[in-house]
């Protein structure tokens, strides 16, 4: 079932519970005050055939006045009374003056003897049946009793009334009167009560079923939603979405979780592009030292021999010793290119590394140092004045440097200088490379970080697109950011930007100082 259905049969459920509870109650209560009534009313109508079944029995009595009402001995004090009842004002019924008592029509009297048998009885003339009595009944208590019993013919039930006789010592006055006033008043209570529950019902539970259907169409739309989603349109949104409500609370999480969901698939979807333009890369990469290699080396079995007369016809004639350099030259670069990928697989690792103190200066001069052997026409400047220490990987750290002045050196034309400072600035270890060549465009701005980039789509040159993604891959493991941009004047500014980690012997750092 669904939710909205078990919600308006619990709602209908418990309400009939209730109601039943109420018309239980209601109906002990209203038959107890019909049955009190009906008891009051022929307690006091008893007084009144006395007098009646007396003279009928031929006993003297003395009321004081002529028949008594209610089986046509003379007319009642008062006539007239609700449903065929009689009025009378003696026998404990009030004075002349005070209140008149209702009694009903008797439909049934008896008088009995002191020994409890019928001395004489009477019955109205609409009366087609009688109570089922007892064939003794002696009533000695002064407040007699009132109880139930069934007729004679075996229909219907009578309430009868056995108490002493007014002014009759010793005798019993027995008066009944049938149920079906009382029973037909439940019967109409019942049939009332019935009505109104069921129809109270059919209302709650069509105002319950809107109702909940209004206040569930939102939990309706999430599952639409839902459903999109899982057919996999992470941009879909559910509604409503704010803290008011319990359910805009659980779309408000829901858009949030679909939010996270969706930067995590997106991420996903970049990193599997990623790796794959770095396997496709990589693969280019590897493939040119390895078909150099696989050249050189038929080159060698081709012509390459201990005699000329044993060479193949139209062999060319190549010198053994150029080979085998040519050989290891690729070779070389392939090593570099691995150790390259490798370096780029460990910094992608999350491990924490070893750190020490690390004085950025040093490593800054011992780079170009290394410039200036290599690139003797070069004009290379540091601006070190003091120590910059921060907790470490000297070797990564090392690399870095190294990366940021070579690439300074390959992508600028000869004798151009290069200037590299490493400061405190703002809190954070600062160093800079700029060169005076021709700048980036703005596709290389966005782009020069990234592995395998190079400028020359192509490919041309000696550089794998690897050395400034390692300068980035080394600044975030640090926790710093590299950066780039084109400095004014021209040429290029690279940035490396470290959080600074002072340390006691950070001046020291092995006796090394900066220079340039």
């Amino acid at each position: 079932m669904t939710l909205r259905l078990r919600l308006v049969l619990g709602l209908v459920v418990l309400v009939t519970a209730g109601l039943a509870v109420f018309g239980f109650a209601t109906y002990e209560l209203y038959s107890r005050s019909q049955y009190s009534r009906l008891d009051a009313q022929i307690r006091a109508s008893a007084p009144t055939v006395v007098p009646t079944l007396a003279r009928k029995a031929g006993l003297a009595y003395d009321d004081g006045g002529g028949p008594g009402p209610g089986f046509g001995g003379g007319p009642p004090a008062h006539a007239g009374g609700p449903d065929g009842a009689v009025t009378g004002d003696g026998g404990g019924r009030g004075g002349r003056n005070g209140p008149p008592t209702v009694v009903p029509l008797v439909s049934y009297a008896e008088l009995r003897g002191s020994d409890g048998t019928v001395v004489t009885n009477l019955a109205g003339s609409s009366t087609a049946s009688v109570p089922k009595l007892d064939d003794i009944l002696k009533v000695t208590t002064g407040s007699g009793r009132i109880w139930t019993t069934g007729s004679a013919s075996g229909s219907g039930q009578w309430r009868v009334y056995a108490g002493p006789a007014q002014n009759l010592a010793g005798d019993t006055v027995v008066v009944a009167v049938p149920e079906t006033e009382v029973t037909s008043a439940l019967r109409k209570l019942i049939l009332i009560e019935g009505s109104a529950g069921a129809g109270l019902l059919a209302l709650l539970a069509t105002g319950a079923w809107f109702l909940l259907r209004r206040g569930l169409h939102p939990l309706e739309q999430m599952a639409t939603s839902a459903r999109s989603i899982t057919a996999g349109d992470l941009s879909e949104r559910v509604s409503p979405s704010e803290g008011r409500t319990e359910v805009g609370q659980l779309g408000l999480a829901l858009n949030t979780m679909l939010g996270e969901l969706e930067s995590a698939f997106a991420e996903r979807d970049r990193t599997e592009h990623r790796l794959r333009q770095f396997l496709a890369d990589a693969s280019h990469e590897l493939r040119t030292p390895l078909t150099s290699i696989q050249g050189f080396a038929e080159l060698f079995r081709l012509g390459a021999g201990p005699a000329a007369a044993d060479r193949p016809a139209g062999a060319p004639d190549v010198d053994l010793g150029v080979i085998m350099r040519r050989i290891e030259e690729e070779s070389a670069r392939m090593k570099t290119l691995v150790e390259d990928l490798l370096l780029l697989a460990r910094l992608d690792q999350t491990r924490p590394i070893e750190r020490a103190p690390v004085d950025l200066a040093v490593l800054a001069a011992d780079a170009c140092s290394d410039a200036v052997a290599g690139a003797p026409d070069r004009p290379v400047a540091l601006d070190a004045p003091e120590p910059v220490v921060i907790l470490g990987d000297r070797d990564h750290l090392r690399q870095a440097m190294a990366n940021l002045v070579s690439n300074a050196l390959r992508h600028t034309p000869a004798g151009t200088p290069i200037e590299v400072s490493a400061r405190v600035a703002g809190g954070a270890a600062t160093v800079v490379v700029r060169d005076h060549g021709g700048g980036l465009d703005d596709e290389a701005l966005g782009h020069v970080f990234d592995r395998f980039w190079q400028a020359d789509s192509a490919r041309v040159g000696t550089g794998a697109g690897l050395g400034l993604a390692i300068v980035a891959g080394i600044a975030a493991e640090h926790g710093g950011a590299a950066a780039v941009a084109n400095a004014p004047g021209g040429g290029a500014l690279f940035t490396l930007r470290l959080p600074l980690r002072a340390a006691s012997d950070g001046r020291s750092e092995g006796g090394d100082s900066p220079g340039g």
